[in-house]
């Protein structure tokens, strides 16, 4: 028997006590930065299976370490944070954490790696030992970068780093990447206007915001359409801040929204074209209209090797997993670009059917077929990459 099957029945084995780690995990869920519970739990099983833990790095991140030979590290990183969203499922493993969920997946995407390095830990030892990258705050897009800049690269340097993620959008069994872009940069572009209030009978004494606000919308809309060409794109409003009372023209708003591109180019352009717009907005109703643009994430590009590994891997082996070439980036976004843009590595998908339910839908639960194959997928992906890193 090859070890792909032999690795496949071992999980079948287990799939139940799989499943009632991801089901606790479920009932726990924390939020950014709050991921204390999660991350001991998460941390006690890694160190039952002989990883050296390294915590605290970006508040409630860790590395768990799986020994190897003196060859170069390989990465697989988790995220670990829920979203604050009510539950509406009804499973008898549902949140026990009012106004939390694990709405994304990132219950089962630790039970994966849990479950990979179960794989690895009862196997030869690697080449070179696994960096098991446990991360916090996914979802607002500042784990990443915070664990960069509490050390973790200096801490661990791995040669190769890989991300992965549950993927609706894909059939049940569906792997998927691209070299090169793979998510979206994501912007938040907001505007303040100013100008002067009054009493809602008296309109005549006051500007006109919400004139002001409706034509920047209509404009932005408009001019990003037309101008922002070529590579792909998503720009969309979704939040206002306005009036307190429906008595008063208020004398300031806040509007904003998301912008996701692939392009850097369009990064630029955007800037430029929410600068004219505040002028021409101010010009045209007397009020005082600015542009504010935070970067929210980075574009996650793949590298083309590490990308080409993975495919290698999901097409060499009958493990009811198939390849499939993403024939575009998704315009979601994910922090791990910040990792890819410091070490070479491949962020893929990993299709969980649409019966799971769309991310971030109160009804979503991650889909536990994925337990039974995709763990050992994942494994040799790394036993692979140590294996060519360390130049075997």
């Amino acid at each position: 028997m090859n070890h792909v099957q032999d690795e496949l029945d071992w999980l079948a084995a287990n799939h139940d006590r799989f499943c009632e780690i991801r089901h606790t995990f479920h009932r726990h869920p924390e939020i950014a930065f709050e991921e204390n519970w999660t991350s001991a739990r998460l941390a006690e099983h890694l160190a039952a299976l002989g990883c050296g833990i390294s915590r605290k790095i970006g508040g409630t991140g860790f590395i768990a370490t799986l020994p190897g030979g003196e060859g170069p590290a390989i990465g697989l990183r988790t995220d670990m944070d829920a979203l604050p969203q009510i539950e509406e499922t009804g499973l008898p493993f549902a949140s026990e954490n009012p106004g939390r969920m694990h709405a994304c997946g990132h219950d089962g995407h630790m039970t994966l790696l849990i479950a990979t390095a179960s794989l690895l830990a009862r196997g030869t030892p690697l080449p070179g030992p696994v960096h098991f990258i446990c991360q916090p705050a996914e979802e607002v897009g500042r784990g990443a970068l915070a664990m960069l800049d509490d050390g973790l690269f200096e801490v661990c340097r791995p040669a190769r780093i890989f991300g992965y993620h549950n993927w609706p959008e894909l059939p049940v069994g569906t792997v998927s990447a691209r070299p090169g872009a793979i998510m979206a940069a994501y912007f938040n572009v907001g505007f303040t206007i100013d100008g002067k209030g009054g009493h809602a009978a008296l309109p005549e004494l006051s500007d006109d915001m919400y004139g002001a606000m409706a034509a920047l919308i209509t404009r932005m809309n408009e001019r990003t359409r037309a101008e922002l060409t070529g590579a792909p794109t998503a720009f969309a409003f979704t939040q206002n801040i306005g009036g307190l009372a429906p008595n008063i023209i208020p004398n300031h708003l806040e509007v904003s929204a998301s912008f996701r591109f692939v392009d850097p180019a369009h990064g630029q352009q955007i800037e430029t074209i929410a600068t004219e717009t505040a002028a021409e907005i101010s010009a045209r109703f007397g009020v005082t209209a600015k542009p504010v643009l935070r970067r929210i994430f980075d574009l996650a590009d793949n590298d083309p090797a590490a990308t080409a590994l993975v495919a290698d891997v999901a097409r060499a082996a009958e493990r009811g997993l198939t390849w499939q070439d993403a024939p575009r980036p998704s315009m979601i976004s994910e922090d791990f670009a910040a990792f890819i843009a410091a070490v070479p590595g491949c962020y893929f998908w990993i299709g969980a059917g649409l019966e799971a339910g769309a991310l971030h839908n109160s009804r979503f639960n991650f889909n536990d077929r994925l337990l039974l194959n995709a763990p050992q997928l994942l494994a040799d992906v790394l036993r692979k990459a140590s294996v060519e890193v360390a130049g075997h």
